[in-house]
């Protein structure tokens, strides 16, 4: 009496504990009402369990398990709470797969008694402990988990999937696992091999592409504040132009005076001051590109500053190419060696820098010494130094955006870097 009544108790328990914890790894919210919703379902199961229990026998009841409560409850989680197919058999196949430890346990407190009465009752304790370990602490990420791309959802699916098979082929519906059979016993591991293996390609595909799009937000990042930078200029030049139209009111009021009390001596002398400030706020054409333009002769005007010896040699009709994405490339490149110099004496600071088009295709080089080699990494120059290097990274990945390829050297004393965009 005692072991039907615990084997009911085990039997509801273990119907909870799939149908709340394949809710919680698709959801992880239980409401008031979806837990009424999730009662209902356990009431339907369990009469449908009753009835074949009745005709068939518990051996029934095990065979048809997956179309009396599996299948229902994959419809219920895809209809009621709107969930995916991917997410729906990932949360079921894992949900079934916590449920293993309370089996093990049961059997193992078997084996030691030959006592059903212990057997269910460690199996129901088991449950318990499971249900609230795997709410508390599993369920919150394998929501996540679930309900993210397919590929992450495949991924992490893979092994509660192969038990589920592996239980109800070799076990459920045939002798195939228990059977006297050295094939038998080996096949289990031989599968979890292939499942860890193919887990691990997954996985790693997986972490590469989520790295790789990571790396693409920092490098989006990097060539928006790069074109910040530039647009800042723009309004300085802008800025100081107001003041010189200003100032030039005030300048013909006093060249005027000058003029009247016959005083050209004072009259030269501020209007060759003048002269002087529109000079220092004249924008130089390096090349017909207003973007690149404004982005050189900002550049120019920081090396005069921190004493570096700029040449360059621009021959740019017309860019054929996106001039955000090449405009992002070049500024990058001129603060790398821009960078570089600032630790260099100043008679050794110098940078080369040469754009010129051939035919259809785009040429940039930039030259610069160095006073630490760098470290390359697949090709690319790498920082030791957190949250810097990526103006490298960015170069490559903008140069293979505009179809072309970048190449990052070291010649006798010089730091090299080669762009051609086709």
């Amino acid at each position: 009496m005692i072991e039907t009544f615990l084997f009911f108790i085990h039997s509801i328990a273990l119907l909870l504990l799939g149908v709340f914890l394949s809710y919680s790894f698709a959801l992880n919210r239980l409401s008031k009402k979806n837990c009424l919703i999730l009662l209902g379902f356990c009431i339907f199961s369990g009469i449908l369990q009753i009835i074949v229990l009745v005709l068939g026998g518990a051996d029934a009841v095990r065979k048809f398990y997956p179309f009396i409560t599996h299948l229902p409850l994959l419809a219920l989680l895809c209809t009621i709470f709107h969930k995916s197919f991917a997410t729906a058999t990932a949360a079921i196949g894992t949900a079934y797969l916590c449920c293993h430890p309370a089996k093990w346990f049961g059997i193992l407190t078997f084996a030691l008694t030959k006592n059903s009465v212990a057997e269910y009752t460690t199996q129901i304790i088991v449950l318990l402990i499971v249900a609230v370990a795997s709410y508390l602490f599993l369920a919150p990420y394998l929501t996540e988990i679930f309900n993210k791309n397919y590929r992450n959802i495949y991924v992490f699916s893979i092994i509660p999937a192969v038990y589920y098979l592996f239980d109800y082929i070799a076990v459920v519906y045939t002798d195939f696992w228990i059977s006297n059979n050295r094939i038998a016993l080996e096949f289990l591991p031989f599968l979890l091999c292939i499942v860890f293996i193919v887990f691990c390609m997954m996985y790693s595909k997986e972490v590469e592409k989520n790295s790789y799009a990571e790396h693409k937000e920092q490098i989006i990042r990097i060539a928006m504040e790069q074109q910040l930078k530039e647009f800042d200029a723009v309004k300085r030049s802008e800025h100081e132009i107001k003041i010189l139209r200003h100032d030039m009111r005030l300048l013909l009021n006093s060249v005027a005076m000058c003029i009247e009390n016959d005083d050209k001596e004072t009259a030269q002398k501020l209007i060759s001051a003048y002269t002087g400030g529109i000079k220092a706020t004249t924008i130089k054409k390096y090349c017909t590109n207003i973007l690149i333009n404004y982005l050189i002769s900002d550049f120019d005007s920081r090396c005069q500053k921190n004493h570096i010896d700029f040449s360059y040699q621009i021959v740019l009709d017309r860019l054929n190419c996106d001039e955000i994405m090449f405009s992002t490339i070049i500024s990058n490149a001129l603060e790398n060696a821009l960078n570089a110099q600032k630790k260099l004496p100043p008679e050794k600071r110098n940078i080369k820098l040469m754009i010129k088009t051939h035919g259809e295709k785009l040429l940039l080089s930039i030259k610069n010494p160095f006073l630490e080699p760098p470290v390359f990494i697949n090709g690319i120059p790498v920082s030791k130094r957190k949250g810097h290097g990526y103006g490298s990274q960015s170069i490559s990945f903008l140069t293979e955006r505009l179809g072309g390829n970048c190449q990052f050297t070291i010649e006798e004393d010089l730091f090299v870097l080669r762009v051609i965009i086709n």
